[in-house]
């Protein structure tokens, strides 16, 4: 049984899509665990990782999702490393391959010796980062190869996600650092819909019609109204985040191809909002966050793919086998 940790040089990689899109491309039966929850859910009776939870849909897992992502990282109470393995050790038994997943990068958790590299080298897992090719990760792959050097683990190399420049291949190949695949930026695994975006947020809905419009840039809204309209012209299904009190933005958004309006710190929109936003069909949604925590929340909704999307699905399965030298990996 081979065993594969999947780390990430820097936070929101798409660790996660990559993970899937090469479970589900395995030739033989393949299982998945996660030591350290991350973005948590409200499943059944239990807080469960989201991630967790994709994959035993996904997979058709056995496990319930709090065994397969059983902990969660407190620098207070950490969690030993007998723990970790045991818990590996449980989840390993029936499968030819076994894809563990880390955490936001893969030196969180260094405080109390539970990074991933620890956890690869505990596991004996091979090591592949999954990172972007933005100048500042790759310096970090660079960094991380060497501190790797430090442990008993075999890094392999490095997936390339959203990555369309042909030149950073040869680049960290040239540097020692093998590249089994570059993933290009794909439009329709960065989409969700604003019932998505009203779930993450928990937010009020004051203007229901167009729940299921498709969002596919975010933009928020914190200029003035005519620099704001040239944006907002050229960004089409956008969700527009902006104060409750900006009704001229709001105005502005809803005559272009806006999906949603998303007003911030709790204010409610004016009659004349509300009326324009029937008659276009674009829903409001009312959330007491800031503008920022309100932008961030979003965010994370590009790198989520819902359990229930099976055309998402189909498309990571799709884009990760056409782009990666999965034959290689599993050699």
């Amino acid at each position: 049984m081979k065993s594969l940790f999947l780390g990430s040089a820097m936070e929101k990689s798409g660790k996660t899509m990559v993970a899937l899109g090469m479970a589900l491309n395995y030739p033989g039966k393949v299982g998945y665990y996660k030591p350290f929850m991350g973005n948590l859910m409200a499943y059944r009776d239990m807080i469960a990782d989201q991630d967790a939870h994709l994959m035993k849909e996904a997979l058709n897992l056995k496990d319930r999702e709090d065994a397969l992502a059983p902990f969660a990282y407190n620098i207070f109470d950490p969690v030993p490393m007998s723990a970790i393995v045991a818990g590996y050790e449980k989840e390993k038994n029936s499968y030819d391959m076994m894809l563990v997943e880390g955490t936001r990068d893969i030196v969180a958790g260094s405080l109390h010796k539970v990074s991933g590299i620890r956890i690869a080298e505990s596991i004996q897992a091979d090591v592949i980062l999954v990172s972007t090719a933005q100048p500042i990760a790759l310096d970090k792959i660079a960094m991380l190869r060497r501190w790797m050097e430090n442990f008993k683990v075999n890094f392999r190399g490095v997936i390339l996600n959203r990555n369309d420049n042909p030149e950073i291949k040869p680049l960290l190949e040239g540097k020692g650092i093998k590249v089994f695949g570059s993933i290009p930026e794909v439009p329709e695994l960065r989409q969700f819909t604003v019932r998505d975006v009203v779930s993450e947020l928990h937010a009020e809905v004051i203007s229901e019609e167009g729940m299921e419009n498709r969002v596919e840039e975010i933009m928020v809204g914190a200029m003035y109204e005519e620099a704001a309209m040239k944006v907002m012209r050229r960004v089409a299904r956008k969700a527009l985040i902006t104060g409750g009190d900006r009704a001229d933005l709001q105005l502005a958004a809803l005559t272009t191809d806006t999906s949603c309006l998303v007003l911030t710190g709790g204010m409610y929109p004016s009659k004349t909002v509300i009326a324009k936003a029937y008659e276009v069909r674009v829903p409001i949604l009312v959330t007491p966050h800031d503008t920022l925590e309100t932008a961030e929340i979003i965010d994370h909704l590009i790198a989520r793919i819902d359990p229930n999307d099976n055309k998402k699905i189909a498309k990571v399965k799709q884009v990760v086998k056409e782009n990666v030298d999965l034959e290689e990996i599993w050699s």
